[in-house]
């Protein structure tokens, strides 16, 4: 499907911390970096040509006591008047000071300091109509601070949000409202009560739609009842308090250079609903820029149209977990927080996946049934799966978020099964597919190893224990099936299809890239991009096999691991880049693929659009691109780059 045009787009800043030139008020090195990186995203917005920009606040570094503030908001006010659109700025707590809390490590917020931010940015708090929406930007800092401010500003954002109650409404903070849950404690990263408590209530009386705020230098995405929380990423550096996120080993400076989740945000505004999209910056400086034409990323959050890929993948590590971070100086030395890592629903928005694989045990909590709700209200799907499941009471509890259940079990128990399985079918409306499980005792025993074999799913060349439930394929809707790690995608899948076919049921396919030797691993970025390229195809091309790539996020240690399309910081990885462009390409023509030559692949994968040929090369260069053809860097995104890709996407338009 092609997407609409929006009405308007609008870019997000936040959390710049401009510093003074040739000087740093941070003993680390990643402050040094911090206006070169800000200048290439600047650069980088104004190549989208917004119709206006939001700065979230922390705009520079040295906080107001420092004699330096002075001279490091000049160099921002220089930096940020390249843009041509109009800017607009929030106060944060090293432009204007920290709330009052005994754990924050700066001066706290007061009048001085206010008005030296008006000096140089204009209103703190301030509220404007642009097109359908009207943008309410808000002083968080002075939130409970019994200033005069905060008085003032109350009254104002009372009055301000009645007189626009019935309008598209965004707000803009540096403060998130919270990083967990709405009624959690006080700490420095969110809004201390009662501020926030007041603040959410008028977010949800006036229907607010979107709410972005910066401030943690991390990516959040959060429902409060109808309002969408974005916590957007700062362009220099990332608070690595939260590095403790990751059961990796940190990224450069204790985690403080993780460049991958430094960024930008693009909103696109439609007639119902907007679009919000993140963009990584890698931390990119004017030195490293090239000049390039890079694909738009595909449609990561979108109200009313959400283009997913067909492709699904295995979640095996938590969608939802909820995280405590050790308590540490300077920022919160004496409280433990809790948040959310959400960076694995970025990851889901860059690559455009929206079918996803679950255990059925991940809805017993409760966060994580809102959370999962949340996500299939913004149009994901859900197939959650269970061994021998009779757990009826949590499948019917949860009805309205489980698109399909994969029910596992032991096959030489599947007859005395099946009318249970049948009964669950057709009391819940739920779609059931049936999966046996394989493991070392069902395989011959050759030699004195003992092979720590497990699996699931039948394979195609192996289908007979199936003709004895056939039959009966009307108590259920279909087969689980495996795709082993050597084989081929889309020959496969197509084999699997074809059988579904001519039986009458549907599918459910699991690629499966790890070995079967459990402690086999295959760390081969360009082995799992083109599995996940002919898994891709393969689920665009063959609709009645519902394809999951296993897996997601790398599963790098334990028992059979495997690489996935992001690694263990859920930065992405070659594959993911690619997969994300592949599904631009294909998605952005609004063409369905007619056929895949599955027959004659050799260097390339050809397959055949409704107005379009394409040809996919991996691992080869050398491609003159014709008059008549677009190639593109399915790595970088680069449209007709310069020099050859590893991986590239040739389009020959049918005359």
């Amino acid at each position: 499907m092609v997407l609409e045009e929006p009405l308007f787009q609008f870019a997000v800043i936040s959390d710049t911390h401009i510093r003074p030139s040739k000087e740093s008020s941070s003993p680390w090195k990643t402050n040094l970096m911090t206006n070169d990186r800000a200048g290439w995203v600047v650069k980088k917005i104004a190549s989208f040509d917004p119709s206006l920009v939001v700065h979230l606040g922390d705009i520079v570094h040295p906080v107001p006591h420092l004699p330096t503030y002075s001279q490091a908001n000049q160099v921002a006010n220089s930096l940020m008047s390249r843009l041509t659109t109009s800017v607009y700025y929030v106060p944060g707590n090293h432009d204007i000071g920290d709330k009052d809390n005994p754990m924050v490590p700066a001066y706290i917020v007061n009048d001085e300091y206010i008005q030296s931010f008006k000096k140089y940015y204009g209103p703190t708090y301030q509220s404007f109509d642009h097109g359908d929406i009207h943008f309410i930007l808000i002083n968080s800092p002075v939130f409970n601070s019994g200033l005069e401010e905060e008085r003032k500003q109350h009254e104002w954002l009372e009055e301000d949000l009645k007189a626009s109650s019935g309008k598209r409404i965004f707000v803009f903070s540096h403060y998130p409202p919270y990083i967990y849950r709405s009624d959690e404690q006080d700490n420095y990263d969110n809004i201390d009560q009662p501020g926030r408590g007041w603040l959410l209530e008028l977010l949800s009386r006036y229907n607010v739609e979107a709410f972005f705020a910066g401030h943690v230098h991390q990516f959040g995405y959060k429902r409060y009842k109808k309002t969408r929380i974005y916590n957007l990423l700062s362009t220099c550096f990332v608070r690595q308090d939260y590095s403790e996120m990751f059961r990796v080993q940190p990224a450069e400076e204790y985690g403080r250079d993780d460049t991958p989740k430094l960024g930008y945000c693009i909103v696109e505004v439609y007639p119902e609903g907007h679009k919000v999209e993140i963009y990584r910056s890698y931390g990119r400086t004017l030195q490293d820029d090239t000049e390039t034409i890079v694909c738009e990323q595909l449609n990561p959050l979108k109200t009313n149209v959400r283009p997913f890929s067909p492709l699904g993948v295995h979640l095996r590590h938590p969608l939802i977990e909820a995280i405590d971070l050790p308590y540490m100086g300077p920022l919160d030395e004496f409280v433990r927080k809790r948040m959310v890592n959400d960076y694995p629903i970025l990851g889901l928005w860059e690559t455009g996946i929206g079918h996803l694989r679950l255990p059925l045990e991940d809805l017993w909590e409760t966060e994580n049934r809102k959370r999962i709700k949340d996500l299939h209200d913004d149009g994901y799907r859900f197939v959650f799966f269970a061994v021998n499941t009779q757990d009826t009471g949590l499948i019917k509890l949860n009805l309205e978020v489980i698109d399909a259940l994969e029910i596992v079990v032991p096959w030489e128990k599947v007859k005395t099964m099946i009318h249970s399985v049948s009964e669950l079918r057709e009391s819940t409306g739920i779609p059931v597919y049936l999966a046996n499980i394989e493991s070392s005792i069902h395989r011959e025993q050759k030699g004195p190893k003992f092979s720590h074999y497990i699996s699931h799913g039948f394979h195609i060349d192996h289908v007979k224990p199936l003709e004895e439930i056939l039959p009966r394929k009307e108590c259920i809707d279909g087969f689980v099936f495996q795709v082993e790690q050597h084989e081929d995608p889309l020959n496969i899948i197509g084999r699997i299809s074809r059988y579904a076919d001519e039986n009458g049921f549907k599918a459910l396919a699991n690629v499966r890239l790890s070995s079967e030797d459990p402690a086999e691993y295959l760390a081969d970025d360009d082995y799992v991009a083109e599995k996940a390229v002919e898994a891709a195809l393969a689920a665009y091309m063959y609709p009645n096999v519902t394809t999951f790539l296993d897996t997601f996020i790398d599963h790098d240690r334990g028992y059979f691991p495997r690489v996935g399309l992001y690694d263990r910081r859920v930065n992405p990885r070659k594959s993911a880049n690619i997969l994300r462009n592949l599904s631009l390409a294909i998605q952005g023509s609004g063409e369905k693929i007619v056929e895949i030559d599955v027959q004659n692949k050799t260097d390339a994968i050809l397959f055949e659009l409704e107005k379009a040929y394409y040809r996919l090369f991996p691992l080869i260069g050398g491609i003159d691109p014709s008059p008549c053809t677009t190639v593109i860097d399915l790595v970088t995104g680069e449209i007709n780059p310069k020099n050859d890709g590893e991986w590239r996407l040739e389009i020959v338009k049918k005359m």
